[in-house]
């Protein structure tokens, strides 16, 4: 049952981070207004209800029995977070991470309960989560293995199998690990969940000596760092030689560089802090150079692979643009992610400059909505196409109020005019 991956870097950041999980929810929730059928969304959803169903019975000290007891009795909890699992899956059936949540949670109601009122659909859903990891697997390259999907499969054959059928499973996955320590550590998590709750405690038991073999060899990794603040970022380009109407004039470029350090210096940006912004021409990469000359942690979130990222959003402007980009990217403090490495491709219909806005919203609201601050250089106008400043400034306003905007209509004033 990973609660990492498959919708990777979002994923990642709830499994290793504990915060408001009110606050999350209602998020969630109001993403799910504009976005009903997105199984990404639904399946964090499901994970801070789960959470919630968690934290009602697993208390420190607790036996077995204790906790057993609780669960049962918190039995409401644990139907509301296979609600949104069991979306996800059946809006997208190759969606394995909800199915296999879904799965789990459903075979832990009965055991818990007694009461199998959705046997049928949970005898469906064996084969489908099956099938769609076999299709994962068949995807898989010899330089890449999927250690998600494999351990996916372990997590199917726990519910169902004998001991010899999860043990080989188990080392498949961890076969595929490379020493990933959150990966395995993750993993063995959900195992111990599963042995609070005595259920099919031979496999179970089984299960948890793999990972506990394969950790063993490994170290363990320092407490992972939380910032103080989140400096989220969205600004316009320089202008393309060609553009009719001027909006970011490549001599304004010092009026908005000095204007985005004074807002960093005015919030107190400094190196307790971490900054999320793309790695375009104009906006972006003063805000990364600002943000670096202060010592924050940087992380360069783009929607395409590098060499067509560049192409159409950083040398249209100048050569010289590429060596800021690279500067910035090799900066000790900075992290560069790219969306299809990291979420795979974008689902058809599925802007890809939209779903990079998203991902750095979501990102930055993961480490707690109150702390996000969304700087904009922005002239209070639609963009040229999908995915731009204003696109991401609305969906900033859906969800978090701490805004800044560098209006370019005052700022880009001439003062000798």
């Amino acid at each position: 049952m990973p609660d990492t991956k498959f919708v990777p870097d979002i994923g990642i950041v709830y499994g290793q981070i504990s915060h408001d999980k009110v606050s999350e929810k209602e998020w969630l929730e109001a993403v799910l207004e504009d976005h009903p059928n997105d199984p990404e969304t639904l399946a964090l959803l499901g994970r801070v209800e789960k959470d919630a169903w968690v934290n009602a019975w697993r208390k420190n000290g607790s036996s077995r029995e204790k906790m057993v007891e609780e669960a049962i009795y918190e039995d409401n909890l644990l139907r509301e977070a296979i609600k949104p699992y069991l979306k996800g899956f059946l809006l997208n059936p190759g969606h394995y991470y909800s199915g296999i949540n879904a799965i789990t949670l459903l075979h832990l109601l009965y055991h818990l309960t007694g009461e199998d009122d959705q046997a049928e659909i949970r005898k469906a859903m064996e084969g489908g989560i099956r099938w769609a990891v076999q299709s994962a697997l068949e995807n898989e390259r010899p330089d890449s293995k999927d250690y998600w999907a494999r351990v996916t499969l372990g997590d199917l054959e726990v519910l169902l199998s004998d001991i010899p059928v999860v043990t080989r499973a188990y080392k498949y996955a961890v076969a595929a690990a490379e020493k990933d320590w959150f990966a395995l550590d993750s993993s063995r998590q959900q195992l111990l969940l599963l042995k609070d709750l005595g259920f099919r405690l031979p496999q179970v038991e089984a299960a948890i000596e793999i990972f506990d073999r394969a950790l063993s060899k490994l170290k363990a990794p320092e407490i992972r760092w939380e910032p103080r603040i989140v400096f989220l970022f969205s600004g316009h380009m320089i202008d393309a030689p060609d553009r009719p109407e001027p909006r970011f004039p490549a001599d304004k470029e010092s009026i908005a560089a000095q204007a985005i350090a004074a807002k960093l210096d005015e919030l107190g940006a400094g190196p307790k802090d971490m900054a999320l912004c793309g790695g375009a021409c104009g906006g972006d990469l003063l805000f990364a150079e600002a943000c670096l000359e202060r010592g924050l942690h940087l992380e360069i979130r783009i929607p395409f692979d590098e060499p067509k990222f560049l192409q159409e959003s950083v040398i249209f402007a100048g050569e010289s643009w590429r060596d800021r980009f690279y500067r910035v990217k090799s900066h000790e403090n900075t992290t560069l992610l790219i969306m299809p490495e990291e979420l795979g491709q974008a689902p058809e219909r599925i802007n890809s400059y939209d779903r990079n806005n998203i991902w750095q919203l979501y990102t930055a609201l993961a480490w707690q909505p109150d702390n996000v601050r969304f700087i904009t250089l922005w002239n209070r106008k639609k963009g040229d196409g999908p995915g731009g400043t204003k696109h991401m400034h609305d969906e900033v306003i859906k969800h978090s109020g701490h805004v800044y905007i560098l209006d370019t209509n005052k700022i880009f004033i001439n003062e000798t005019e």
